[in-house]
């Protein structure tokens, strides 16, 4: 019995530290994909400001012909 709790044991050690791992990478990953949307949205606000602009630009050039 001690030598089944002894295996059993370490074979949960071995899953946490698999888990860890994993845990970790997902962290990473997540700190990628999030400085991705940071840029995302930063460059979806200037786009905004930009079709903004154009628009206000193409009403000027309607009004003089």
């Amino acid at each position: 019995m001690t030598k089944e709790l002894i295996s059993e044991i370490n074979k949960l050690k071995n899953d946490l530290a698999f888990k860890r791992e994993e845990l970790q990478a997902m962290y990473l990953e997540h700190k990628t994909l999030s400085k991705k949307v940071d840029a995302l949205e930063k460059e979806n606000h200037s786009l905004k400001q930009q079709v903004k602009q154009l628009e206000q630009e193409a009403e000027e050039m309607l009004l003089y012909p």
